[in-house]
């Protein structure tokens, strides 16, 4: 790495002084040419005096001129050479920039020093791509214009690192500017680059993204059309979803789930019903994800075989089923859920305890209260939470006990359960 470092340095320096050397060597050149020239005349015969002084003056002149010329490149070269202007001086010193920032009590070093932001702006020039993604992170700190202009023409840098810096960078500020390149950049020949210009849309909240994140559905890398639905769940307007229903049956599985999952922030009644039979697809990722969709849906329809899900074969189904019906708060499932309190699998059981206070059923509180002395502090903490919200008296008794619990966490759900309680009174 040192070695590409110092490659690329003396590469730098000598791009750089080579203007300077063509002055040095012309005008070395004509001299020499000259005073070679001079000495031929005066080879071929004798002059009048005034002439040879003529002669003399000029060959003199020349001779000064050179050295002036060299002296002044010369400085020129030392000050190229000494200053910051190598790739690595720049990269070392943006780093710096970026450091300062570090820490609770750090200060935003570059926007107090507008000398600092011009700087890191001409360093996205530089010739190495580090130091322009380094410049690309540390503008992404600034809020003035002149630095989100240079950051959105990065966006067509030769670099693919390069543009995803400056898609990072632009996510920062959250600038609506952006919205219009960026989309323009899905076209990107780099997948990596789509992938992080779709997470950047999405993140932006701004409904201009809607139609060409449909479009990226469509896009031959999976990874990318599983970036689009996951943007498009994130951006939450509802006119994706009769296209994404339309992917509910393409591959790969993964891609479905996210569709499942994006269909459940925005969708509606026709979204539920096209998701209820995927409870029952062979793949349990799918069905999970639809499952944790039908909650978010809030359609009752769903509660049905949300309840046949809570006997499913998979762990992670039978999870997301006891949550979503704790989101529909649907009273049929108290029965089933308190039967799952005894699964030894703790995720699932506290699923279920919150699936509980949720519903509010009177029936969970005896259960709930045994769970109290459970040996899992996770547990002990939902329980109690759990009896807070369904605001059954007689779980005082137990609560005021659990006071003591080692937890603080425990301790804290308690109190908080015990308040609510002593209102209901």
């Amino acid at each position: 790495m040192s070695l590409q470092n110092n490659r690329e340095n003396i590469n730098s320096i000598a791009n750089r002084i080579k203007p300077t050397l063509k002055i040095v060597s012309y005008t070395a050149a004509g001299t020499i040419y000259f005073n070679g020239l001079v000495l031929i005349v005066f080879s071929l015969g004798a002059f009048p005096e005034t002439k040879i002084k003529t002669l003399l003056f000029f060959s003199l002149f020349s001779m000064v001129a050179s050295l002036i010329a060299i002296v002044y490149s010369s400085m020129n070269l030392l000050s190229d050479v000494s200053g910051l202007k190598t790739s690595s001086e720049k990269l070392v010193y943006i780093s710096g920039l970026l450091k300062g920032q570090e820490g609770p009590r750090s200060e935003n070093v570059i926007t107090q020093n507008s000398r600092d932001i011009e700087f890191c702006i001409q360093a996205l020039d530089d010739e190495s791509p580090e130091v322009r993604v380094i410049a690309a992170e540390a503008l992404g700190q600034v809020r003035e214009k002149r630095s989100e202009k240079a950051l959105i023409g990065l966006l067509e840098d030769r670099n693919s690192a390069v543009r995803i810096a400056a898609v990072k960078a632009l996510i920062l500020r959250g600038s609506e500017d952006a919205i219009e390149p960026l989309i323009k950049q899905l076209a990107d020949k780099d997948p990596a680059v789509r992938i992080r210009i779709i997470e950047a849309l999405g993140n932006l909240y701004d409904r201009r993204s809607t139609g060409p994140l449909i479009k990226s559905l469509d896009d031959k890398v999976p990874e990318v059309r599983l970036a689009a639905a996951r943007a498009l769940g994130v951006l939450g307007d509802e006119r994706a979803e009769e296209k994404l229903i339309a992917k509910l049956d393409d591959s790969p599985v993964d891609f479905r789930s996210q569709v499942a999952l994006a269909l459940g922030k925005i969708g509606g009644k026709k979204a539920a019903v096209m998701l209820i039979p995927r409870l029952m697809d062979k793949d349990p990722e799918l069905r999970k994800h639809a499952a944790e969709a039908l909650g978010n849906l809030g359609d009752l329809q769903a509660v049905e075989p949300l309840l046949r899900c809570l006997e499913d074969k998979s762990s992670g189904v039978r999870n997301a089923a006891a949550y979503s019906l704790g989101v529909l708060r649907a009273g049929k499932a108290a029965a089933p859920l308190i039967k799952m309190l005894q699964q030894k699998d703790s995720e699932i059981r506290i699923t279920s305890i919150y699936a509980l206070g949720e519903i509010g059923s009177c029936e969970a509180v005896d259960p709930l209260l045994e769970l109290l002395d459970d040996s899992n502090p996770w547990v002990r903490r939902y329980a109690a939470e759990a009896l807070g919200k369904i605001g059954d008296i007689k779980a005082t008794g137990s609560l005021v006990k659990n006071l003591s619990d080692p937890d603080p966490e425990v301790k804290w759900a308690v109190a908080e359960a015990l308040k609510t309680l002593d209102k209901q009174k």
